[in-house]
């Protein structure tokens, strides 16, 4: 069997498994173990595996996921989300509700949708949304600007990829920032049209400062530590201890919130994920997969937006869509002069629209089990705004 058919297949199986109500975990794992055995050698398997479980990225990633956890349990213990959801809804608890989200979404972090959905959660409730509703809302708004501007990994990897300056990509990428938030939002509305909102309180612009410091000043500073530099891991850490100690939390609620991070649903999740991105990796499916396409003909639009887009499916990984699908389509993305922004603005949204449905894609899984909402729940609310964002992306190519 061909590595691009063991991949489909693969790919297949993790969404038949999801339809079937199978937890993400489970249902990422099974796909793996069908790529795994479809292509590679059976004793390379178990040897992925713990290279996976070993691997300083999977450490890495699992560490900041257990202190973004144990940070949202702390502050639900000791009543800042509480405060902060009263807080935000004397702006308007709507407006609040994409604000925050999006605000948090400048700053590049590995599940930061799980530090905005522990700001909004209070809010959610109190505003009456699903677990479907409450995850599409902080998921969308929380990725307006990872296309478009130059601290998110993916817009530097394909600066480099394609040998233009990082402006150049920004500014090229742009557009995608009023695309995602009108197709998003017209879903939004529709979610929120028939709530009714008010105002909990009237506070001054001091006052609201004041109270917005006081609550969410856990999620500000770990903010400030990521814009200023320092590593993810070692903010979040230091965030957890500095909340613990100005909180005065008790070794009970400590250990609570602890007991909560290192839940095995999230831990096999995580391990899953990664464990499939290193399959993935390891057996060539995604360049077999471009070779495929490239002698059955497939058109050049269609290169363009299939390959990124499986890429991104596959891997849940912006970067990965980029690092993997960019060299290949290098000879389509230049026009004689130069970089052809068309095909470069197809290409990244068709693999952003891709890894943003993935089941892979850690930021949506993790709020999809933080809400406690159903993926499949999510996704009748996410699709039709993704059509909508590589359907106009695919018409300016054309037009071009």
């Amino acid at each position: 069997m061909t590595p691009s058919i063991a991949l489909l297949l693969s790919i297949t199986s993790i969404l038949v498994l999801l339809r079937l109500k199978l937890a993400p975990g489970p249902s990422v794992f099974v796909g793996c173990l069908v790529l795994s055995l479809l292509i590679l050698p059976p004793l390379q398997a178990p040897v992925l595996m713990f290279e996976t479980v070993t691997n300083l990225g999977t450490l890495r990633l699992v560490g900041i996921i257990i202190c973004s956890l144990t940070m949202s349990k702390l502050m639900e213990i000791k009543g800042l989300l509480l405060r902060l959801s009263h807080t935000l809804e004397s702006v308007g608890p709507k407006l609040a509700l994409h604000l925050v989200p999006a605000i948090i979404g400048l700053v590049p972090m590995p599940g930061g949708a799980l530090v905005s959905a522990t700001a909004v959660k209070g809010l959610t409730g109190r505003l009456g949304l699903s677990p479907a509703q409450a995850t599409y809302v902080n998921f969308w708004f929380r990725h307006l600007w990872e296309a478009s501007i130059p601290v998110y990994p993916a817009v530097i990897a394909a600066s480099v990829v394609l040998a233009v300056p990082l402006g150049t990509v920004v500014t090229t990428m742009l557009p995608s920032i009023p695309l995602l938030a009108l197709t998003g939002g017209i879903v939004s509305w529709r979610v929120l049209k028939g709530v009714r909102s008010e105002r909990t309180q009237s506070l001054t612009v001091r006052e609201f400062l004041d109270d917005l410091v006081r609550a969410a000043w856990p999620v500000l500073l770990l903010v400030g530590l990521v814009i200023g530099g320092l590593e993810a891991a070692f903010a979040f850490i230091i965030v957890v201890v500095v909340l613990s100690l100005q909180q005065r939390v008790t070794r009970d609620e400590f250990r609570k919130a602890v007991r909560y991070a290192l839940g095995p649903r999230v831990m096999f999740l995580l391990f899953s994920v990664m464990l499939y991105k290193t399959v993935v990796e390891q057996s060539g499916a995604a360049y077999a997969l471009f070779d495929d396409l490239s002698a059955m003909g497939v058109p050049t639009a269609l290169m363009l937006l299939a390959l990124p887009m499986l890429i991104g499916f596959a891997t849940g990984l912006s970067v990965a869509f980029v690092g993997i699908s960019f060299p290949l389509l290098l000879p389509f993305m230049g026009n004689g002069d130069g970089l052809n922004s068309a095909a470069l603005f197809l290409a990244y949204v068709s693999g952003m629209v891709g890894y943003k449905a993935s089941p892979l894609h850690l930021c949506l899984v993790l709020t999809v089990e933080y809400f406690q909402s159903r993926l499949g729940d999510v996704y009748r609310l996410i699709i039709p705004p993704l059509i909508a964002v590589v359907v106009v992306a695919l018409l300016a190519y054309l037009v071009a």
